[in-house]
């Protein structure tokens, strides 16, 4: 399915992300970062803030004499306390993340493993540099302040939502083997997901649903903390994302609440934190990081109360949504599953060149068809758009029945990049024939790279 509105969203991630490096080197915490602010009581959930809507003024002079003094914000210097205040609408259970702290601070050697999993404003973009993005400073911040022993496991694509991030999460994190370290540490404590890349609409309530249970299900226990952005006229999908974290107790982080009612009544502007229409410019990361140090601060300040003994999470608890994504899984020619099997490669038995971030790809240079067998419930795919003006548009159907056509042309963009689609949603899980065929003719290249199946 296609995902409306955000189109611009992704070409603005794709061409800051294809410049940003997965991992980024650590830097040092600015020492004003941190937050004195104590975030709202975990117990209770608040309200979303909702900017109100401007009126125009019956007269300037009317405007003049009613109109409250606003006192500038200087964003150089991190977020006020009001903005943090804002920013911690949901607290949700703090007891993994205090386990996390304590199991640091108890052993020097214990190493603490934090997994950024979202899209191009978790990769960096917007920042100067790597060491500038919120996910460093907070690497740095941890360093310093709970212990050195910290590493990153940057999992975070930019131009992507959480429909692909369920599917891809079970090879790219539960599966994934980190880099060494003292305590033998594979597993990540800290989950931080964040995709405003979605839309605040019911389909990614589902994805965000099914993605969170993952993740409070690995072994580790981890801490999973959602972080919502925002976009420069102020929509995001914090809706769909806050009805998630509010049923699994989920701590929640609104950058989105922080800043928008400040820019709405003029303390500081828009271009003031972002360089475009969605990513956080050094100010907008640093801003993230500190809500984000806050509410570690706040945990450790009060992890006699909080406590640090973690229930694992049980498969037996019922699901926002249903759990429609559940065992999603991404499938190509190197992460192979019996769940998909190519029948027919027909003429898609070349290898495309490498292109990131997807490398083991299906293509054709000369048209045709190849067929699939495939057992799922939901099937979706990820197929590259390029501007070359060689790929051309293939139809897909699904046990003789057509359901889709994709189009991999971009015409006149700024470059390439990975466009995903849900193609069959069924009631339950049966094995299908999947076939997708492309005319020959001028533009008859595609690349299918990998199929989606939950």
């Amino acid at each position: 399915m296609k995902h409306g509105n955000k189109l611009l969203k992704r070409l603005l991630a794709c061409a800051l992300a294809v410049c940003t490096c997965a991992a980024f080197m650590t830097s040092c915490g600015n020492d004003d970062s941190s937050s004195s602010a104590a975030p709202a009581d975990s117990s209770s959930a608040a309200e979303t803030t909702t900017a109100p809507e401007s009126s125009a003024p019956e007269s300037s002079e009317a405007d003049d004499s009613q109109a409250e003094e606003v006192t500038p914000i200087d964003v150089t210097q991190g977020a006020t306390e009001e903005m943090l205040e804002r920013a911690y609408i949901y607290n949700g259970d703090l007891s993994r993340l205090a386990a996390v702290i304590k199991r640091a601070q108890d052993d020097r050697l214990n190493t603490t493993n934090i997994c950024y999993f979202g899209d191009s404003i978790s990769a960096g973009s917007g920042a100067s540099k790597g060491s500038k993005s919120y996910g460093e400073l907070f690497k740095a911040w941890w360093s310093e302040n709970i212990s050195i022993n910290v590493q990153v496991q940057q999992q975070s694509i930019g131009a992507t939502d959480s429909y692909l991030a369920v599917h891809r999460f079970k090879g790219d994190v539960a599966e994934v083997d980190c880099l060494p370290t003292l305590d033998g540490v594979q597993l990540p404590q800290i989950i931080i997901i964040e995709y405003i890349n979605d839309e605040n609409t019911e389909f990614y309530k589902e994805t965000m649903d099914s993605l969170v249970r993952m993740a409070l299900s690995l072994d580790s226990n981890p801490a999973v903390i959602i972080l919502e952005p925002t976009v420069d006229n102020g929509s995001s999908p914090q809706d769909q994302h806050l009805a998630v974290a509010q049923h699994y107790n989920v701590p929640f982080i609104s950058y989105h609440d922080a800043v928008m009612p400040e820019i709405e009544k003029g303390s500081f502007a828009w271009t003031d934190i972002s360089n475009d229409t969605v990513h956080p410019n050094d100010p907008g990361h640093a801003m993230v990081a500190q809500m984000i140090e806050g509410l570690v601060t706040y945990t450790m300040d009060n992890m006699d109360t909080i406590g640090t003994e973690v229930t694992p999470f049980d498969p037996a608890t019922e699901s926002l949504t249903g759990d429609k994504y559940a065992n999603a899984d991404r499938i190509d020619r190197k992460r192979t599953s019996d769940a998909v099997k190519c029948v027919d490669e027909g003429t898609f038995t070349e290898q495309s060149a490498k292109q990131w971030p997807y490398i083991n790809d299906y293509a054709t240079y000369n048209g045709g068809s190849c067929t699939w067998e495939i057992t799922a419930q939901n099937i979706g795919i990820a197929y590259y758009k390029t501007t070359n003006g060689l790929t051309g548009k293939a139809t897909v159907s699904v046990d003789g029945e057509e359901v889709a056509t994709l189009d991999g042309d971009f015409p006149g963009g700024w470059g390439n990049y990975t466009e995903i689609e849900s193609i069959y949603q069924g009631d339950k899980t049966e094995t299908h024939t999947v076939t997708l065929t492309v005319p020959e003719g001028d533009a008859d290249d595609f690349y299918i790279l990998s199929w989606l199946i939950s």
